[in-house]
């Protein structure tokens, strides 16, 4: 893996290539998430969750992205033959309600901003596990995807 390969992996995400995303994937895969930060004040929260495998991570993005618009940039990118450590810029952009009882507690307009840190483990060159932390939100009017939608 090589930051060219890393950036590829992330455009790929950015513009929903779910297939070319999870070829960078080891086929036993597993992506976990933390349980607390993208869900704003009063919400509840949902327990932490893995998925398994490609299959699982293209089911759970397409129907995220079914409610709202994601975008990735890179900010600190550290690779070595083992790991990749990376420093993400993340936005959601939700433009359509999901259903009552959907994990997903944003609504329609709502633009939320925030860091994210993730430890990549290298096994054949391709992710064997995937760990997603939450680091901080940001105000939303920073946005650098979607500033046509902050609302005035």
């Amino acid at each position: 893996m090589n930051r060219e390969a890393f950036l590829k992996y992330i455009d790929h995400f950015n513009n929903k290539r779910y297939n070319e995303a999870v070829s960078y994937f080891a086929p036993d895969v597993t992506i976990e998430y933390f349980d607390n930060a993208i869900f704003k004040g009063g919400y509840s929260l949902p327990p932490a969750k893995t998925l398994h495998g490609p299959q699982e991570f293209i089911k759970n993005y397409k129907e995220l992205h079914e409610y709202v618009d994601e975008k990735l940039e890179v900010g600190v990118l550290m690779i070595n033959d083992k790991h990749v450590f990376v420093e993400l810029w993340t936005e959601f952009y939700c433009f359509k309600d999901p259903p009552p009882g959907h994990y997903l507690q944003y609504r329609k307009g709502d633009l939320v901003v925030m860091t994210n840190w993730v430890l990549y483990d290298l096994e054949n060159d391709k992710f064997k596990r995937i760990r997603i932390a939450h680091f901080r939100m940001h105000d939303p009017k920073l946005t650098k995807f979607f500033k046509d939608k902050i609302q005035q």
